[in-house]
């Protein structure tokens, strides 16, 4: 049925096709024709076509039409893949091509029979090339994860929600604010006017007018129905880093870098007052509920309780041994929670003064804390990229919430206490399921950035290396990890694999390359040599030598039988951070932070040529099987096809829109992968230098490889996820 549905409506006219994707569910609906309606939105061809004609936003209300009419069974497949298209909307808007990969990513977690016949319809998509997930990649639509917000051009230092719960407000290092409707994940309107980040933001009890706070010294105040900005307030001295308003919307409290809180009078924009007694810069300020008392955190470590109608400070905190960046009042006005440097939040007393408790758990500072409306719960941001949800009582941590590929600025709850809001430094707002009691496990990876991966020459097993300090070893066939090495005291940078397949080849920030057993993962060897971080690691094809590079700006061979240090190679002006060896073992090439590659005589130890072209640093490069070509990768957003016995270029190849972080050949040298910190993984045809195939990934990628089928992908991520792939179509 659905093939023929699907050629079915490539064959009607175009307007008769966009008629029928609009409308054909709605009636479907209408009359209950169950089973048909069933058949069209299982129907790959059917979204994808619909997607690409009416929008994502269609297609998901579509099953909404659909849920109140199926079976319980069917539902629960409908609602699977309805969570996985609202997940991938923003990837969608910019992409719809990539629903295929989106759809694979989500739905692999799951074995339901209806899942399981719609993976495979997906799966015999042929219309292009692309990379087809072997294995769960993406955050799963029965995760905590509801939305991500996409919409920013720099950091999202703050968030708010209204107070009927349907739109959220955000702050920006863009020097925009922007209205969100947390529904449809869509901005309302942006609102501008500084000229500087936002990093401050409230909004009033009404929910028609917001705050905001800027590195411009200013706070503006808004009407969030128009975007119009109604007034600005000036008065501090630096940057305005926090704002809160009183119950009553009428005034309002800023912090600021000059280390004074300063109350402002809303209705004539008068400052009121001004209150000193901070050491150091003032970065969050709350209101009791009754609009008497004021509380501030400070870099000076401290908290002080002020009273707001004479300015008097009538208490100081103090206990955290870092700087306070953040803190909530408790709905009642009796306790509050503060968030540090020091990386624990702690509970007060506000009559006493009292510490009640510290919450220990996160791994970097806490920047950020919100309490539910029934002041039982809270939830906290991080530098660790995380946030996680805290029982008051028990100082339990309840739930840890992962997706930010970057520090965590603010969060935010919703009035029913359900939902979280979060604004993170890699310029997205995600929106969480504070109720969910059960997550099904999502993550494949590293606790930290994948750095490098490598496939063992029977394409059995593939290795990660890690900012974690680790390498994990893992089944290509299930996707499951094998082991675990442990033994690097610094991020681990790169890896490679002997021949053989038994053995591998690491180098760390600590300075160090240590071998290790495979099959054991026992570490057999540490070779020193390196003044500085090794960034780069090649085995020659016989696994004789191999060749490493680092941040001393040398490279050095190794005798792989002795381990000993053979030569160094020296001619670079800054770090070497990519190596390779040609096939026949002669010569070695390397790519550097002073913008050019060297290929190097491994005999003699003498530079045979320099390659210019690139304008900033080389990141990465592989050479061809012939051993002829080399493709290198670059801060300069391109890769660069060269000739290895000329050093001319022979192609640039151009379509990345961020640094290219990793590259690798098939082995027919006819293809290449690419990776980059524009979040995506890029297949081209060197022949021609266009872009084949292309998938979005969660986080910048890192590292990739690909195996001896010339199929099988795998790659890593910034956020350290792992990715294993096949290349279709």
């Amino acid at each position: 049925m659905t093939q023929k549905l699907t050629h079915w409506l490539t064959e009607q006219l175009p307007e008769d096709r966009l008629h029928v994707l609009r409308h054909q569910p709605i009636y479907l609906a209408e009359i209950k024709d169950i089973k048909r309606l069933v058949d069209w939105l299982m129907d790959f061809g059917f979204l994808e076509q619909k997607l690409a004609n009416v929008g994502i936003r269609a297609l998901i209300d579509d099953y909404d039409l659909a849920l109140s009419l199926v079976s319980p069974g069917q539902q629960r497949v409908f609602q699977l893949i309805q969570k996985s298209l609202l997940m991938s909307s923003h990837i969608l808007e910019e992409d719809n091509s990539q629903l295929a990969e989106q759809l694979l990513g989500r739905l692999l977690y799951f074995s339901e029979p209806g899942i399981k016949d719609f993976i495979e319809q997906v799966k015999q998509y042929q219309e292009r090339s692309w990379f087809c997930p072997l294995f769960p990649c993406f955050d799963s639509p029965d995760g905590v994860l509801i939305r991500t917000l996409v919409g920013h051009g720099d950091s999202v230092n703050a968030v708010a929600i209204t107070p009927d719960g349907r739109a959220g407000v955000s702050a920006s290092g863009d020097t925009t604010l922007k209205l969100w409707n947390l529904k449809t994940g869509r901005v309302v309107r942006s609102l501008q006017g500084h000229t500087c980040r936002v990093l401050a933001l409230a909004i009033s009890p009404s929910g028609k007018r917001a705050i905001s706070g800027s590195y411009d010294n200013t706070l503006k105040m808004w009407d969030l129905r128009t975007g119009e900005e109604l007034r600005t307030f000036a008065g501090h001295g630096d940057w305005v880093t926090a704002v809160a308003m009183t119950p009553d919307g009428k005034r309002a409290l800023s912090g600021s870098k000059d280390t004074t809180l300063r109350l402002w009078d809303l209705v004539t924009g008068e400052e009121i007052r001004t209150f000193t007694g901070h050491g150091d810069l003032v970065a969050a300020v709350a209101i009791t509920p009754d609009g008497k008392r004021a509380l501030s955190a400070s870099f000076d470590k401290t908290l002080k309780l002020w009273d707001l109608q004479t300015g008097e400070e009538l208490r100081t905190f103090a206990g955290h041994e870092g700087s306070v960046w953040a803190l909530a009042i408790t709905p009642n006005g009796k306790r509050a929670l503060s968030g540090s440097f020091d990386q624990t939040l702690k509970f007060w007393d506000l009559q006493t003064g009292e510490e009640l408790r510290t919450f220990a758990g996160h791994e970097d500072s806490v920047n950020a804390v919100a309490i539910t409306p029934d002041g039982e719960r809270a939830l906290s941001g991080s530098f660790d990229k995380t946030l996680k949800l805290w029982d008051l009582q028990t100082g339990e941590e309840l739930r840890s919430f992962a997706g930010h590929r970057r520090w965590v600025w603010d969060v935010a709850i919703t009035p029913d206490g359900k939902q979280g809001l979060s604004g993170s430094f890699d310029q997205t707002l995600k929106l969480w399921d504070l109720a969910t009691e059960e997550e099904l496990d999502c993550f494949l990876g590293h606790s930290d950035a994948i750095s490098a991966v490598a496939i063992t020459p029977n394409d059995r097993w593939a290795l990660s290396a890690s900012y974690d300090e680790t390498l994990k070893l893992w089944d290509l066939q299930t996707g499951q990890e094998l082991r675990c090495f442990v033994g690097h005291s610094d991020w681990v940078r790169t890896v490679a694999i002997t021949p053989d397949g038994k053995r591998a080849l690491s180098g760390s920030e600590d300075t160090t390359l240590k071998l290790w057993d495979l099959e054991s993962g026992q570490e057999l060897f540490s070779l020193t040599g390196h003044t500085d971080p090794v960034r780069a690691v090649a085995i020659s094809c016989d696994g004789k030598w191999a060749l490493s590079g680092s941040e001393d700006n040398t490279l050095k061979l190794w005798d792989m039988r002795t381990l000993k240090e053979i030569r160094s190679f020296m001619g670079h002006d800054d770090s070497v951070s990519a190596v390779a060896i040609t096939p026949d073992g002669r010569w070695g090439l390397s790519g550097s932070e002073d913008n050019t590659l060297k290929l190097w005589d491994l005999q003699t130890g003498l530079e045979v040529r320099s390659l210019v072209g690139h304008r900033r640093w080389v990141d990465a490069l592989a050479i061809t099987p012939d051993g002829q070509q080399a493709l290198s990768g670059s801060f300069d957003d391109t890769l660069k096809l060269w000739d290895l016995l000329t050093g001319r270029e022979v192609r640039s190849l151009v379509a990345h829109r961020r640094s290219v972080n990793a590259v690798a050949v098939t082995p027919d040298g006819k293809r290449a992968l690419s990776g980059s910190f524009d979040d995506t993984l890029k297949l081209w045809d060197l022949n021609t230098g266009t872009v084949l195939a292309k998938l979005i990934t969660s986080s910048s990628v890192r590292c990739c490889a690909i195996a001896s089928d010339g199929c099988t992908v795998v790659a890593g991520d910034g956020g350290g996820q792992i990715y294993f792939l096949t290349i279709q179509g």
